[in-house]
């Protein structure tokens, strides 16, 4: 794979690594016309549907396959565990701005091209004149506007207000639509980071909001409309009916009613949640070609067939019923079984670099209701106890293969912001050293129990999602063991995916795991938040007082959520959240200076808890199927494998 900004240490620390100017290659390339595949065509000669030419914008993205020109045909069979199928990172990928394949730059989407000011304060996104939704209606800026202004920026919508990767600084952009096709965003301070941030996952809200279709859910354009849905849904609270039944990025919702347009590849023919098969068909008005100007995308269709059991999801990637197996199962201590049947399966297996920078992060209620498990989970003595007594090389042995090292929540080394206190302080296993630490904040009793600072026994609870990364499932069956070995009184609650985030969610939940996600090269600088435990509206536990004190501090007219109280963080913690709004105002080597005393802080304070970097992962991929690259990246802020181009991907 060639040299990237994600993976290569040796990017610029801190530098724009972007042009002020981009424009992707499309024009006059196809002036000889456009191919489509047979079934469109024949919906043309029918009079069913415009020619392709209408159908496509003006100037259509080009997208170069891995390999080879592909041909038309065929299904992708995916398995799905029932839930949300963006989230599975294998469907659709079409931001304004998207990350190259190999992550090297950020390139052309479904913006043509785009200007940055010299102070990085105004990013200009030129559009595809011609381009158009997949009911054939034009896709414009008016489209944009009314994702900024009718949902994103929308305090009846986005009842926290836009996401963290939107606003800089805790301040929202202004965005104005300069013409049909052109749009702006404009921040009162330089942003170093917002095309990156744009290439993201979350990038492609943007594009999800269609106007002449979404005004019918908006409560204030269509205040009858909404009221007599909301009515037959049995609620009154419009944030949760939005969320739960028309949906942005992450949510269930947004692929859940077919007669929505989108802007993807493969469109919906049902609605897909409760149902256990379902298949997504091509966009007639999908805006890209290739080379050769065949309008993509190759594969005829996308079926999803619900898998809730990962055993079963294996089996039937083993059996070579998946045409790309999932990353649930496609784990290191699976890779002896996919090995061991690729003949019989008839697949090959591609590697995966994962941008991960920890396979497991354990975070505690630092602000949690209980006054007594505050005080316990905000004490650093505390939370390098419960590190110490973590066995990571048996689990690396035993549970990973042998794959990776001990790691705690931090920069992966090929990061120009790597920091080696913070990824290797207390990783080592070492009951006597767990026990001192312990001892300070929760001392045994004369009986051998463990107390709190009020003397009572103390025990805690950590919440786990079992089907996301069994794996953890696994790890912690090994660390429970090791926690009471130190005397902790500690109970594992493994859960369901649909389960999971009510469970981590409630006020009172003592500690949850994620994994830890976006550490290679350049992608720290976008993933501040989660080294301070933010997920965009969620947390490893309650931090929602920290949380709240640096939402007084951005804008002390800021509404907190009902029951959430300001709890003043330490210090360097303060100092945290000031440089995490800071560092994405800066470039260059004042950025670099921030990041270090960011990481430094990070050390000092040890927030969160890791269990070992990620290593060992693949993908198996069906023999005929073809322009898959010879290596993927899976990540999350580089959505991984979707910027791959799916769309190119065809059977021979």
């Amino acid at each position: 794979m060639a040299a990237s900004l994600l993976m290569s240490a040796s990017a610029m620390p801190g530098a724009l690594v972007l042009p002020a100017q981009a424009q992707d290659a499309a024009a006059n390339v196809c002036a000889s016309g456009f191919t489509e595949a047979p079934q469109l065509k024949a919906m043309v000669d029918a009079g069913t549907l415009p020619p392709v030419a209408e159908r496509l914008p003006l100037e259509p993205l080009v997208i170069q396959p891995a390999e080879e020109v592909g041909v038309y045909g065929g299904q992708f069979i995916d398995s799905w565990g029932g839930g949300n199928i963006a989230d599975i990172r294998q469907f659709g990928y079409e931001p304004l701005v998207r990350w190259s394949v190999d992550g090297s730059e950020v390139v052309p989407g479904i913006a043509k091209s785009w200007d940055i000011s010299e102070d990085a304060r105004s990013y200009t996104f030129h559009l595809r004149e011609g381009m158009k939704w997949s009911d054939g209606q034009p896709f414009t800026a008016d489209d944009i506007i009314f994702w900024w202004d009718r949902v994103e920026n929308n305090p009846k919508v986005m009842t926290g207000g836009p996401r963290a990767e939107l606003k800089n600084n805790g301040a929202v952009p202004t965005v104005t639509k300069v013409d049909d096709y052109t749009v702006t965003f404009e921040y009162e301070e330089p942003n170093g980071l917002f095309l990156q941030n744009m290439a993201g996952p979350y990038g492609q809200r943007a594009v999800q909001f269609p106007k002449h279709y979404m005004e019918q859910f908006d409560i204030d354009l269509n205040p009858d409309g909404v009221a007599e849905l909301m009515a037959a849904a049995g609620t009154t609270d419009y944030a949760a009916w939005w969320k739960g039944n028309v949906g942005s990025y992450n949510d269930p919702a947004q692929f859940n009613d077919p007669k929505r347009p989108s802007v993807h590849a493969w469109i919906g023919t049902d609605t897909l949640l409760g149902k256990e098969r379902v298949t997504y068909i091509r966009n007639p008005y999908y805006f890209a070609v290739d080379p050769s100007c065949q309008q993509l995308p190759y594969i005829d269709e996308r079926v999803w067939a619900v898998a809730a059991d990962p055993e079963v999801t294996l089996l039937q990637a083993i059996q070579g019923q998946i045409t790309m197996s999932p990353r649930n199962v496609s784990t290191p201590q699976n890779r002896a079984v996919f090995f061991d049947n690729q003949q019989a399966g008839d697949y090959r297996l591609v590697p995966a670099t994962s941008c991960d920078y920890n396979t497991a992060v354990l975070g505690f209620s630092v602000t949690h209701p209980d006054p007594v498990k505050a005080e316990v989970f905000s004490s650093k003595d505390f939370r390098a106890g419960v590190s110490l007594a973590i066995n990571r090389q048996e689990i690396i042995d035993t549970i990973y293969l042998g794959q990776g090292e001990p790691f705690q929540p931090a920069p992966l080394p090929n990061s120009p912001f790597y920091n080696e206190k913070l990824a290797k302080e207390f990783t080592e296993f070492d009951l006597a050293k767990a026990q001192e630490h312990l001892d300070k904040i929760i001392p045994k009793d004369a009986s051998g129990v463990r107390v709190g600072p009020d003397g009572k026994p103390f025990r805690f609870s950590v919440e786990i999602n079992a089907d996301f990364k069994p794996d953890t499932v696994d790890a912690f069956q090994l660390i429970e063991r090791t926690w009471k070995q130190a005397g902790l009184d500690v109970t594992v609650n493994y859960h369901s995916d649909e389960l999971f985030g009510n469970a981590r969610a409630k006020p009172d939940a003592d500690a949850a795991v994620w994994v830890g996600e976006n550490g290679c090269g350049q992608l720290p600088l976008l993933n501040l938040s989660r080294f301070m435990n933010d997920y965009g509206y969620w947390s490893l536990g309650n931090w929602s007082g920290w949380a709240a004190w640096d939402a007084k501090r951005l804008n002390p007219d800021a509404e907190l959520a009902e029951g959430v109280t300001v709890v003043e963080p330490p210090a360097n913690v303060q100092r945290l959240y000031e440089l995490r709004s800071t560092i994405p105002t800066t470039v260059g080597d004042e950025q670099a200076a921030l990041m270090k005393e960011f990481t430094d802080l990070l050390a000092e304070e040890f927030l969160t808890i890791g269990i070992a970097n990620p290593a060992g992962y693949y993908r198996s991929v069906k023999n005929n199927l073809h322009n898959v690259p010879a290596e993927l990246i899976e990540g999350w802020l580089y959505p991984g494998p979707a910027p791959a181009n799916f769309s190119t991907f065809f059977f021979k």
